[in-house]
């Protein structure tokens, strides 16, 4: 069943068919080579997306667009350059610093490219950037969105694998901030060497200003992320309490959305979470035919065989990810692949938890790579810059990524010592 599975998704990549209707036609071809009524497909898809988590999804998804059409996005960007913009690099740093903490909200890698990249780009431009480097910056710092919580990846991770979500999103916060610093550094060479992004003065006075002015955006991170590790609230209450503080600092305080905007705002948000849904719905049912025929109870066996030093499992699991990376977006490869590595990966003792924020920032580095790179294409759009000229651009990048990833892999303690101390409910 297993080459079966994954001969049509192959052909379905070769021909370009979205994903979710390549699993969907696995599904059924594995349902009639079975002998196995269809009606359990309906059954099986029904329960992969009954699930109350889930609407963290739709909610995240909506409070990333409130941020940016409502000045949130805006003010936390200016406080970043109050921050950290007297740093070599400038408005790089400015960017980076910037992504770390619109993605500690919007949960969105997309989300963060399209809307940091649209701010900082052209401003980058005027003070020296070429354009593939300023690109460069703002694409790849997109990666922090998907691991400093909330994260839709860790969501996704936590339904198909049953772990706590809450517990993966306070795992993330860590690593999320190691990778700003490995970038943070980077454009800092980067910038030495091209001598370019102008530094500004740093201010008292300006960093006061900015705080004021993004004092209210800043309780939005304080009730995510305080809510969960206080146990106040799982992820996806703090996802429905973000949405109501992001729309009422919006709309009544900074008074930057008409009501008559939500609408759109609804419908984007709607056809994102359908396609989540839909990829999610299909994927469930080709996991419970993989478990039926004791496809992960084999890979368990068969791993166990090759190694049990987890250390030189998880350097095969990651170079595995990263191929799987650059052929399918982050979405369908997390909701395919969880439920078969993780059993793998927890019979020679890997936490799961740690293996969730592990395979969310490989999987990250995915929608950085050619050919099916979303943030790149969204990169390259936002910069009007060729896709070959922004690769370049990012080559140094990549590195300081693969080198994070090296970190995490020999000191799995930085995910998941944080985790472990607080005391946060189930999901």
């Amino acid at each position: 069943m297993l080459w079966i599975f994954l001969g049509i998704l192959i052909a379905s990549i070769v021909l370009g068919l979205p994903i979710a209707f390549g699993l969907g036609v696995a599904a059924v071809v594995m349902a009639v080579l079975s002998d196995i009524t269809l009606s359990i497909l309906v059954e099986q898809s029904i329960r992969g997306v009954n699930s109350f988590p889930l609407l963290a999804i739709p909610f995240f998804i909506l409070v990333g667009e409130v941020m940016s059409a409502g000045g949130i996005a805006r003010r936390l960007m200016d406080l970043a350059g109050a921050l950290v913009g007297f740093i070599r690099g400038g408005l790089g740093q400015v960017a980076i610093t910037g992504s770390m903490f619109f993605g500690g909200i919007s949960g969105s890698a997309v989300a963060d490219t399209a809307a940091t990249g649209a701010m900082m780009i052209p401003s980058m431009k005027q003070q020296g950037y070429s354009a593939s480097h300023a690109t460069a910056i703002n694409t790849v710092s997109s990666v922090i969105g998907i691991i400093i919580p909330p994260s839709i990846p860790l969501i996704l991770y936590g339904i198909v694998t049953e772990t706590s979500i809450s517990r993966l999103f306070i795992a993330g916060i860590v690593p999320g901030l190691l990778i700003g610093v490995a970038l943070m550094i980077t454009t800092f060479i980067m910038s030495s060497i091209e001598h370019s992004g102008q530094t500004r003065r740093f201010r008292w006075d300006v960093l006061w200003q900015a705080f004021r002015s993004a004092a209210l955006a800043l309780v939005l991170p304080i009730i995510v992320i305080g809510g969960i590790i206080t146990g106040i609230f799982t992820a996806t209450e703090a996802a429905v309490a973000a949405l109501l503080y992001s729309l009422f600092i919006s709309v009544v305080i900074y008074r930057e959305i008409h009501p008559r905007e939500l609408w759109g705002m609804c419908i984007r948000t709607a056809r994102l979470t359908g396609m989540v849904l839909l990829l999610l719905a299909f994927a469930t049912v080709i996991a419970w035919f993989l478990t039926i025929n004791m496809v992960p109870q084999t890979l368990v066996t068969q791993v166990q065989a090759l190694t049990q030093d987890p250390f030189t499992l998880l350097l095969i699991v990651a170079a595995l990810l990263l191929v799987v990376g650059l052929v399918m977006d982050l979405t369908p490869a997390m909701v395919i692949m969880a439920p078969m590595l993780t059993p793998i990966v927890e019979a020679v003792g890997v936490d799961p938890v740690y293996f969730g924020v592990l395979m969310a920032f490989i999987l990250g580095v995915g929608l950085l790579t050619p050919p099916v790179g979303t943030c790149l294409y969204v990169g390259c759009g936002v910069g009007r810059v060729s896709m070959e000229a922004l690769v370049r651009a990012m080559l140094p990048y990549y590195a300081a990524l693969l080198v994070v990833l090296v970190i995490l892999i020999a000191f799995p303690d930085i995910v998941t010592w944080l985790p472990n101390l607080a005391q946060v409910r189930g999901s």
